[in-house]
């Protein structure tokens, strides 16, 4: 019998005698033998492996490959079960040791095996990643760095059971300094402490996320300058803009810095002067321009020619009034409703002859809804002739007796005198001092006689008339 087992039975066969006569000089008896035994042989499970693997707190080790056993020539015997690995302990380290068990042996031929369960197998067990979680970032305005100011409280759990602790000071960092919504934060700073804290590779927080506001920058060094009405509510600027709150190498200028809004088109003093500044460079994106306040200017009244007006020439009447004619007119600036009101008045510097006298215009006024942004200009560059006026002086009838002279006693009358003219030392004579009979003597106006009218007499052209006497 082949198979393992006590008191097995064994016979005893094919002895040769080694002695003289070939052995025939003995007689041999064989004898069974039961109390022999046949002791199981040591099969061991071969081409299992073990699978590395990330720490998770516990001794299980993976196994791999195909279990197999190799019997003697002839005898069925295979591997039963499953193999389970066992790491010594459950920590971190490299090329650990693995114990299997759980094979097993089935076949005809099994019994007389004892299983060998795999050895020599080794495996890694390496760290698991360990997330800090609870951390914030706070949102805040451009500071022209990329810190993020990290908040809320840095915490990590680790598998039951495990000692294992968050440390040190964490530090944010955006991408970039630029001012953006929802920017991603990248935190360092954390470790691990505690017991199982070697099992364990750090994952800083993930997913932390804050925003960059723009800051503010204020424009200084802008005033309003005041001018005449144009009818529109632009403003200029004077001055040189600056602007307050960059930050250290940043580049960004103001833009737009030479022109504002009035709040209307309107004359009027110290008016209110918004503006429309922008940013222009590198950095300018980071930051939100406060536009300049209290900048006012005033806008006075255009001056507004009424044209179209012509002054008429006249003979004198010893005033210095000037009659108008054509048609009074204005001309605002496009959009604007204003005409002419009132009754143009004309008037000559003095009341005497001469020619392309300068007129002097007063009455016009302005009238409409823009009428109050404008200062009326009377019509100017005027002129007219006043041509002397028609002055007769009359001799008056005379009669009495032969004397021998030419006198006469009768009185000069002028007509055609103006306001207050005069003439004084006029006198009469007569033609002949013979007597002529009735009525047929002529009276004359003799030479001598002053026109008082301011201008030598100029004003007038005189003729005489004589009288019968």
């Amino acid at each position: 019998v082949k198979n393992a087992g006590p008191t097995v039975t064994a016979n005893v066969s094919g002895v040769t005698v080694n002695a003289d006569n070939a052995g025939n000089n003995y007689a041999v008896t064989y004898a069974a033998n039961n109390t022999s035994n046949i002791t199981k042989a040591d099969l061991a499970v071969t081409g299992v492996t073990a699978t590395s693997r990330v720490y998770d707190s516990t001794t299980i080790a993976g196994l791999g490959g195909a279990a197999t056993v190799t019997g003697l020539v002839g005898d069925v015997v295979s591997v039963l079960g499953t193999g389970i690995g066992a790491f010594a302990d459950r920590h971190v380290a490299t090329n650990k040791p693995v114990t299997v068990s759980g094979f097993g042996l089935t076949g005809t031929d099994a019994g007389n095996y004892a299983i060998v369960q795999p050895t020599g197998l080794t495996a890694d067990i390496t760290k698991a990643n360990l997330n800090v979680t609870g951390v914030t970032a706070a949102s805040r305005d451009y500071n022209a760095t990329t810190v993020a100011t990290l908040g809320g409280s840095a915490t990590v759990t680790g598998y039951v059971g495990d000692t294992v602790n968050v440390t040190g000071t964490g530090a944010g960092t955006f991408a970039n300094k630029n001012i953006g919504t929802a920017k991603p934060v990248t935190v360092t700073g954390y470790s691990l402490t505690g017991a199982e804290a070697g099992n364990y590779t750090i994952v800083q927080p993930t997913g932390v996320t804050a925003d960059i506001t723009p800051a503010s920058l204020t424009v200084m060094g802008l005033s309003g300058v005041s001018r005449v009405y144009n009818a529109t509510d632009i403003a200029a600027l004077s001055g040189t803009a600056s602007l307050s709150g960059v930050l250290a190498l940043d580049v960004v200028t103001p833009v737009n810095t030479t022109s504002g809004t009035f709040d209307s088109k309107n004359v009027g003093t110290a008016k209110p002067i918004t503006t429309a500044i922008t940013l222009s460079g590198t950095d300018a994106g980071n930051y939100v321009v406060v536009q300049p306040s209290g900048l006012s200017a005033d806008v006075t009244k255009a001056d507004l020619a009424v044209t179209g007006v012509t002054a008429n020439n006249r003979t004198y009447d010893s005033t210095t009034v000037a009659t108008l004619g054509g048609l009074a007119t204005v001309t605002g600036f496009i959009g604007d409703t204003v005409n002419v009101s009132g009754s143009g008045t004309g008037a000559f510097a003095n009341p005497n002859v001469g020619n392309v006298k300068p007129v002097t215009v007063s009455g016009f006024s302005l009238s409409g809804a823009d009428a109050l942004n404008y200062n009326v200009l009377q019509p100017t560059g005027l002129n007219a002739d006043i041509t002397p006026a028609a002055l007769t002086l009359n001799a008056a009838s005379d009669s009495r007796v032969y004397d021998g002279t030419i006198n006469s006693s009768g009185t000069v009358t002028p007509s055609g005198l103006y306001g207050s003219d005069s003439v004084t030392g006029a006198t009469q004579s007569f033609a002949s001092r013979h007597v002529m009979g009735a009525n047929a003597s002529t009276l004359q106006v003799n030479a001598g006689y002053t026109v008082n009218d301011g201008n030598g007499g100029n004003n007038y052209t005189l003729t005489t008339n004589t009288a019968a006497g």
